[in-house]
């Protein structure tokens, strides 16, 4: 209950704010017309101390903090005492425990509709007691005026039954309300709309108006709360006083109590012999006693009215009260008076004189004390008659008559009038529920408020209280919402402000009280880290929509670009919805894509940041460097965010971990292995990994590193020599041999062969396993293994060429060119060089330039060179001797030599082969003819030929490297359908597949189930047979042969297919090993059976598909017909088809197309169905895996064309290199695997190596010497 509290205390949340301490500024008065205001300067007025009425006393009240309407006031007026007697905990212990009279309503506005308001009681006949006062302000007396209001404040016991208990203990509060209005303003400054009423410390009440409220005393021990409050527009002046009852609780019990009225009575019963003990007064007696004692004064006029006393022996007196009270508690005096005519004395009470409570502010105070006390026992006694009701003798007594007949009421009516707002049950609006929502009580609105009102109430509060904004936000749109208003929802809509329930949730969100963190404290880093890991913690869809509002609003709110970038441009989390806005398949070019992004953005300009976004998530899932920069061109946010700018240059060399002693071409390196290699935790990682290297491109000025950022490829001409391989020039029609050579130089240990060899035909001749080997099944000849040697040898040449070489390219020789292409079963002659020399003028048509076999090397000082201690030409022995040296250089074992080695060694490789031109240009042109893998045999067959055996097979077939790195076994099974005991096996060899693309595959995968799928035949000695086919042992290197010409029998020319074949990077062989494992059988079956089914379905699809020679399809015949028979070409004279038949035609018609229909549909589904099950019917079989490294195109027709090949180089973060002759490039992955439609630029030849094995692929093998 409420404590003693004559200090007063208040906490500074409670005091009023003035929001700006500048001297009050003078405010220049209205005058009445004719008054002598007009004539007086009113500071003139105001310094000879007289309030002219027309000035504003408080000119920036408008300043003053909280500001509330009357509505509000009048609220907090009967919800006050409920929080100052609240034993709930968060109310006893906080600010809210002094009352919220002056409190802004934040502070309260939650709670208030949770606690139960007391009722505001008046008494309605002021013939019988007045309560309301007018008074003539002693200040300005001609224009202002004081109005003051007295009534009760009750808490009546929620559904408790009323006992004269309960009407003992039931507290009546007062209230007193004091209005001075000043007339003059209020004529002629008063504004339309609501009136804003600004809390006034009493502290700065001006001195005319302290002239108006001397009773008004802040220390008043039964003072509970108080405010003043002010309006800005007539400096209305509102003094609301909230007092204790009158009478404690102590009084009541002694004074109405059943005992203490039993026993009072019963002690008069002894002293009065008139009283009859069964006689006791009730509880509305004795009230009714002591309001008629303090009625008596109040009812005197004036001074000159006798006072009316009481006999201190009046029997009623006496047993009704105690009348020790009046003296000690009531102000009254006890007097004796003499009888004239007995001479006896007797005591009597005289009251206290209230006549002069107009002039004396004692007499007004205890006078208004007189009135409490009288309204307290008229609506105690209101209470308490509800007991005797039922009670026939006591409800027809006068006392009780007289209570009943006392007209009170309950409501805020006389609020209003005392404030002068003419507001009555009559002209105000009913009290929507909606009032006491938490946010129309934060924005001081009421439901019936017109928007205008609305507005300014919230733009106030705004002004007054920046800080919170947002919550005033928060309840103008819940206001504007719940009312519909359009006005406001559009003025909503226009405010840049962020509200303050949206916030706090969006902290939440991030796991951030806001009651313990200010947002402004919180960097941008913090807020992306967490919605970083909450994103990846939840993968919700609506916990992620929820996690990008509340970003938007946390960047919103604290004004961050950074934080609104990342929420407008996050990339999507499916990558595949960026495809889908922007069109297009994820197969396509980055070039397409930057024109399907232009092209929405131009036909939707309003969708732009979603195609922004889409075009960001599309580079992201490409690691396109090319697609990055096209987002900063047409998105500047990124380049604000991300630009070079944005690093120092010792910030971008730090970012990708160098210092500045770093070569461009390493930084390059490093760079393409964080951008291809490094997993992507952030999706800002690639733009930061731009940004700085376009800060350490432009810092060095560096044309490498900006050819690169512009590009996304290496400009070699920018490269040392030794960091690019050498290319190879184009001899005359040679590009796909080019390609052949660049291919076999990448496989390291080929290469390291070829450097290395130094065989001879003496070597060859000398070993007698070398006379029954075989290669490909046949023997040898003496002459293909020399013309193999010579061969060797040159290909050593040119390896050794393309690894030391100052040069970016380097030249095959003709003649190796020539052994390349021209069969093994050609024959070569060859010459001892001294011979080929001796004879060069006089063979004319002989090639211009000897070739002396085995590598051509840089002249070196006499001291530098090792001398072979044999005969023979100088320049050969400088040659082998670098070669040794170099290959030791290198790494390589030493390689030993007897002096009669290096002689054969020097007889052998220096013979010179006689080719004349016209055999060369043949070769050329056999070249041209031929098919790559013609080539290609030619090239393994001579490395056999010229290489010694390992081992010899049981047929003789010999096993040397191109064994190892080329060659698999695959194992052909005839089963004979009537005895499948008489089963047959076969081995085979095979260095390459070959897939037919006029099977018309769907991929790579489908293109091998045809190669190695069952076949059935008929043989005649077995009858119907299954043939199988299966690999037995695969190859380290696999080489796959799609076949693309084929034969026009109708034009009876070659042409090509360029129907494009879909590859992986990775290919799984596990599905056609021989495996006898009961899974991989059981899964081959069911694609069997799939297969089987699937190939009806399309039979069928092609069926119903298919044209006739008017190149109409079923349908299409279909609804000819019907259109035939709808038309008038029918209705003739001798038309003997009648109406009846042709309907039921048209009909029958009609259902047919209407199942044609439905059965394609069914048989797309089903189709697409079947082929993805197909498709994942080996996923779990990943054992035999193999990685792609090479890719050979051909562009252009059967006839005529160009060759290059893609190699990729796993050691310098898996980039591709085109070898197109002389210039070699490095291109995106997206060129290789292009599989776009009508591209004549096709694969033709796929190599692949074998998982465990990639390091054998070395593409780049350089070795320069710079001294």
């Amino acid at each position: 209950m409420l404590q003693h509290d004559e200090d007063d205390k208040r906490y500074d949340s409670m005091e009023p704010m003035e929001l700006e301490l500048d001297k009050q500024d003078s405010v220049e008065p209205i005058a009445e017309p004719g008054s002598s205001l007009q004539e007086e300067e009113p500071l003139d007025l105001l310094n000879r101390g007289s309030d002219p009425g027309n000035v504003m006393l408080y000119p920036n009240i408008s300043k003053h903090f909280p500001f509330k309407t009357s509505e509000r006031l009048v609220d907090d007026v009967v919800h006050d005492l409920s929080f100052i007697n609240s034993e709930e905990h968060d109310i006893l212990y906080s600010d809210l425990h002094n009352g919220v009279l002056r409190a802004p309503v934040l502070l309260y506005s939650r709670r208030i509709s949770q606690l139960h308001s007391y009722q505001l009681g008046t008494l309605v006949d002021q013939v019988t007691l007045q309560t309301k006062y007018e008074y003539v302000s002693k200040s300005c007396p001609a224009y202002n005026k004081v109005n003051v209001f007295m009534g009760v404040l009750v808490d009546f016991p929620q559904g408790s039954k009323i006992s004269s208990t309960a009407v003992m203990e039931l507290p009546i509060y007062h209230l007193k309300v004091s209005v001075k209005t000043r007339s003059l303003l209020e004529n002629t400054r008063k504004r339309a709309g609501v009136t804003h009423y600004h809390l006034l410390d009493e502290a700065e009440l001006h001195p005319f108006d302290r002239q108006d409220f001397l009773t008004f005393d802040v220390h008043d021990p039964r003072l509970v709360d108080h405010a003043i409050y002010v309006t800005n527009d007539t400096n209305k002046l509102v003094l609301i006083e909230i007092f204790r009852p009158q009478f404690s609780i102590q009084e009541r019990e002694e004074c109405w109590s059943e005992d203490a009225i039993k026993r009072r009575y019963t002690e008069s019963c002894c002293k009065y012999e008139s009283l009859d003990p069964s006689d006791v007064p009730t509880q509305i007696d004795c009230m009714n006693t002591f309001y008629k004692i303090f009625k008596g004064p109040l009812n005197r006029r004036n001074s000159e009215e006798p006072l009316k006393t009481i006999n201190s022996d009046n029997v009623v007196l006496n047993s009704r009260i105690n009348p020790d009270w009046l003296t000690s508690k009531y102000g009254f005096k006890l007097h004796v008076d003499n009888d004239e005519n007995s001479g006896d004395t007797y005591p009597e009470f005289e009251p206290p004189d209230l006549t002069n409570y107009v002039e004396d502010e004692k007499v007004r105070r205890l006078r208004e004390s007189f009135i409490r006390k009288c309204l307290e026992l008229i609506f105690l006694g209101k209470v308490a008659i509800e007991l005797y009701k039922k009670d026939t003798q006591t409800s027809n007594s006068k006392v009780f008559r007289s209570f009943n007949m006392m007209q009170t009421t309950f409501g805020k009516g006389a609020w209003y009038q005392v404030l002068g707002e003419q507001k009555s049950a009559f002209s105000f609006e009913p009290v929507s529920p909606l009032d006491s929502n938490y946010h129309f009580i934060n924005l001081l609105t009421c439901f019936y408020y017109v928007e205008r009102d609305v507005i300014k109430n919230y733009e106030t509060q705004c002004a007054l209280d920046p800080d919170n904004t947002g919550v005033y936000f928060d309840a103008l749109s819940y206001v504007a919402n719940r009312k519909g208003a359009y006005q406001l929802v559009a003025y909503c809509g226009k405010q840049d402000v962020v509200g303050q329930e949206a916030l706090d949730q969006s902290l939440r969100l991030f796991g951030i009280d806001p009651k313990e963190v200010v947002l402004s404290t919180i960097n941008d880093a913090l807020l992306l880290s967490i919605y970083k890991s909450e994103m990846a913690r939840n993968t919700s869809d609506s916990y992620h929509a929820d996690l990008k509002n509340a970003l938007r609003l946390l960047a919103k709110c604290k004004n961050s670009s950074k934080l609104k970038f990342f929420a407008d441009y996050e990339p999507y989390a499916n990558k595949l919805r960026g495809y889908e806005i922007l069109e297009v398949d994820e197969s396509v070019d980055d070039d397409i894509i930057e024109t399907a992004y232009s092209i929405k953005v131009n036909d939707s300009p309003g969708l732009k940041i979603d195609c922004d976004r889409s075009l960001y998530t599309v580079a992201i899932d490409k690691k396109s460097l090319r697609l990055f920069n096209f987002l900063t061109q047409q998105c500047p946010e990124f380049e604000e965010h991300y630009g070079h700018g944005n690093l120092s240059y010792s910030e971008a060399l730090k970012l990708l971990q160098f210092n500045e002693n770093a070569k461009d071409e390493t930084i390059l390196e490093v760079f393409q292995r964080l951008w291809n290699q490094e997993p992507v935790l952030e999706s800002d990682h690639f733009l930061k990994l731009r940004s700085a290297l376009a800060k350490i491109g432009l810092e060095r000025n560096s044309q490498l590193i900006l050819h690169f950022l512009n590009n996304g490829t290496i400009d070699a001409s920018c490269l040392p020599a030794d960091t690019w391989p050498a290319g190879l020039n184009n001899i005359g029609n040679t590009c796909y041999l080019n390609s052949l050579l660049q291919y076999y130089f990448s496989i390291a240990p080929l290469r390291e062969y070829v450097l290395s060899y130094h065989g001879t035909m003496e070597h060859y001749q000398q070993n007698s396993a070398n006379h029954s080997r075989r290669i490909g099944g046949r023997e040898v000849s003496d002459s293909e293994v020399e013309r193999s040697v010579q061969f060797l040898y040159q290909l050593r040449d040119l390896f050794h060429s393309m690894i030391y070489s100052t040069e970016r390219c380097v030249t095959p020789k003709k003649e190796l060119a020539y052994l390349a292409f021209a069969p093994s079963s050609f024959e070569v002659e060859f010459e001892l060089p001294s011979n080929a020399i001796d004879n060069q003028e006089s063979t004319e048509n002989r090639v211009g330039e000897s070739l002396v076999y085995g590598p051509h090397l840089p002249e070196r000082a006499p001291e530098a060179l090792i001398s072979l201690d044999s005969n023979g030409d100088k320049d050969f022995d400088i040659s082998m001797s670098q070669t040794i040296r170099k290959e030791d250089k290198d790494g390589n074992e030493d390689i030993s030599m007897t002096d009669t080695e290096k002689e054969n060694i020097m007889n052998s490789s220096t013979r010179v082969a006689k080719i004349s031109s016209d055999q060369l240009e043949n070769a050329l042109e056999m070249g041209r003819q031929q098919d790559v893998t013609e080539c290609i045999g030619n090239v393994l067959f001579q490395l056999e030929s010229a290489s010694e055996p390992i081992s010899l097979d049981e047929d003789n077939e010999q096993n040397d490297l191109v064994k190892q790195l080329f060659y698999g076994d695959i194992k052909q099974t005839i089963i004979p359908l009537s005895n499948e005991t008489k089963t047959r096996t076969k081995i085979e060899r095979f260095s390459s597949l070959l897939v037919n693309i006029g099977d018309h595959p769907k991929d790579i995968y489908d293109a091998l189930d045809l190669y190695f799928s069952d076949e059935r035949l008929s043989m005649a000695e077995y009858g119907e047979v299954r043939r199988t086919v299966a690999a037995t042992k695969f190859p380290r290197i696999l080489q796959i042969h799609i076949q693309r010409v084929y034969y026009d029998r109708e034009r009876f020319m070659p042409f090509k297919s360029i129907e494009p074949l879909p590859f992986n990077e990775v290919l799984y062989m596990d599905r056609y090993s021989d495996s006898q494992d009961p899974n991989l059988l059981n899964k081959k079956k069911e694609v069997e059976t799939m297969k089987t089914k699937l190939a009806t379905l399309k039979r069928r699809q092609r069926e119903l598909l298919s044209v006739n020679e008017l190149g109409l399809s079923r349908k299409a015949a279909f609804i000819e017909t019907i259109n035939y028979l709808k038309s008038d070409a029918l209705q003739t004279p001798t038309d003997t088809c009648s109406e009846e038949k042709r309907s039921n035609i048209i009909k029958q018609l009609t259902q047919a197309t209407t199942d044609i229909d439905n059965e394609l549909t069914s048989l797309y589904h089903q189709i697409s169905n079947l082929e993805t099950k197909i498709s994942k019917q080996f996923d779990e079989f990943q054992t035999i895996g193999y990685s792609l490294f090479a890719v050979f195109i051909h562009r252009g027709e059967a006839s005529y064309g160009h060759y290059w090949v893609y190699i990729k180089d796993r050691f310098k973060n898996g980039i591709w290199r085109k070898y197109n002759d002389e210039t070699i490039t490095e291109v995106p992955e997206s060129e290789v695997l292009n599989f776009t439609e009508g591209n004549t630029a096709t694969p033709y030849f796929l190599v692949y190596i074998q998982k465990g094995h990639e390091h054998d692929i070395e593409p780049l093998k350089r070795i320069i010497d710079h001294t």
